[in-house]
């Protein structure tokens, strides 16, 4: 969890007109007001969260012990591997009519939205900004990147349904990240780049913006319509959840480790035998000796029994078997075996949720991906979106199934649609259904046109060869025979 005070003071950035403060101001705090509860839910997806302990069972000693539970970073992950994007299709012909693929490999997207929408399961949102890009500094002609909720924050557009206005926090103060030292301001008009320059901030630059709405969009997780931005995956039950099994592991260790040194006890024995302090040496030992007391009495020897861990460890799987109804997952994904091993058919059943979670991602993803795809077309030819061509505006991405089905029951599925409808097998959407990749499918067409080639030339040279036959004149014995 980011540490350090937030810093709550006004921005007001000297050049900018009252509207487009106002807008910067409103974004500020949208900011301000996330930012910590961003924060946390980060801490929880990398195990870093705070161990909350009720003050009853633990020794305070072994408060400080390390205990880890990874189930919300499983959570995330989990569903975050479902939603592979495999690249944009529109209705023109060719692999690639309008030229996304070379401002996507420039910009590294694919691995972009990995990493996106992982932001976007922690923290509700994520968002992805397209710009003209600084060629002369290394960049790309159009410029996508990515933009974490934990630094960026916008404004929703209820009528357009689009984001009215956004903000990026592009450089921090060194020494507490929570202070801002470099804000860029995305507009339906310009884009503003803004920094701190001593106690006040300036405006570097402003770019006109010529797509005709801001060159921001979001990618938001299980949107409504009180909350356009999303809701994270690590919600409240997730983190209630996680601390609990905190508190349970950290019990059944305690509990484990008074077992291994079980308590014992000796009684009537004379105190001088521990005067030099070495008890866990007289444990140690595998033979004690004693003494009678001065009553002529025998010591006698015992050990108190030990607590098992089973109560610990029972609770344990009860909040995994919470965890797993709260996700989707498997309980056996979270780490907990159980005697009787799950069948391949009840595996599948308790996927069916993380699927199903999957394809409803994907569904809201495509509508931010297609848009993030007509402003970078927008940015490129230097236009309004509006003034697309048809098959840009109609552009969508595509996902790989997030089923993911083995390739022998994808193939025979394949199999007995191509019989059904055999033109099928004539198209990219059948390779596509057979698992192969946008990269592989470019490959094996590229080396379907290689091999058809010289049978091509064959054909075309059998058919030049016939033609000339047919308007060649007939030969001196030809014309011979004929006069006989």
């Amino acid at each position: 969890m980011i540490s350090g005070p937030l810093d709550m003071s006004p921005v007001r950035v000297h050049g900018l007109s009252d509207d487009d403060q106002r807008e910067l101001s409103q974004l500020m705090d949208v900011w301000r007001a996330k930012f910590q509860r961003n924060s946390l839910r980060r801490s929880y997806y990398d195990a870093h969260n705070r161990f909350k302990d009720l003050g009853i069972s633990i020794p305070p000693h072994l408060k400080k012990t390390p205990t880890v539970v990874g189930w919300p970073a499983k959570a995330v992950d989990s569903l975050a591997a479902r939603s592979m994007f495999d690249g944009f299709v529109s209705p023109g012909s060719g692999d690639d009519p309008l030229g996304l693929r070379e401002i996507l490999d420039a910009n590294q997207f694919d691995s972009m939205y990995a990493q996106g929408v992982v932001s976007e399961l922690i923290h509700c949102c994520a968002f992805i900004t397209v710009t003209a890009g600084d060629e002369a500094a290394g960049d790309p002609p159009v410029l996508i990147s990515l933009r974490s909720a934990e630094f960026a924050a916008a404004l929703w557009d209820m009528r357009h349904r689009r984001i009215r206005s956004g903000m990026a926090v592009v450089d921090v103060d060194p020494t507490n990240p929570s202070i801002p030292t470099a804000i860029t301001l995305y507009l339906a008009d310009k884009i503003v780049q803004c920094a701190k320059q001593g106690a006040g901030w300036q405006v570097v630059s402003q770019t006109p913006n010529m797509v005709g709405r801001p060159v921001m969009e979001a990618m938001p997780f299980r949107p409504d319509e009180s909350r356009p931005f999303g809701k994270s995956r690590i919600s409240r039950e997730i983190m209630s959840i996680t601390d609990s099994a905190q508190r349970a592991a950290l019990r059944a260790e305690v509990l484990m480790e008074f077992n291994t040194a079980p308590q014992k006890y000796l009684l009537g024995a004379d105190g001088d035998l521990f005067e030099d302090g070495s008890r866990w040496k007289s444990y140690m030992d595998s033979i004690i000796g004693v003494s009678r007391d001065e009553d002529d009495n025998v010591p006698s020897f015992g050990q108190l029994a030990q607590v098992s861990p089973d109560g610990a460890i029972s609770y344990l799987q009860h909040l995994a078997a919470r965890f797993a109804g709260a996700t989707g997952l498997p309980v056996a994904s979270l780490g907990i075996v159980t005697a009787n091993p799950s069948s391949a058919q009840a595996i599948s059943e308790a996927r069916d949720d993380l699927v199903t979670e999957a394809q409803a991602l994907n569904r809201v993803n495509n509508i931010a991906l297609s848009n993030v795809a007509r402003i970078a077309l927008a940015v490129r030819d230097g236009v309004s979106v509006n003034e697309l061509a048809d098959d840009a505006r109609h552009v969508r991405a595509k996902f790989r199934n997030p089923s993911m089905p083995s390739i022998s029951s994808q193939s025979d599925a394949m199999v007995k649609q191509i019989s059904a409808l055999p033109w099928l097998a004539n198209t990219t959407v059948a390779l596509e259904e057979l698992g192969y990749t946008e990269e592989q499918i470019t490959r094996l067409l590229a080396d379907k046109r290689r091999a058809q080639a010289p049978d091509a030339v064959a054909v075309l040279l059998g058919e030049a060869g016939v033609a000339d036959k047919e308007e060649l004149p007939p030969s001196q014995g030809q014309l011979n025979q004929t006069a006989h």
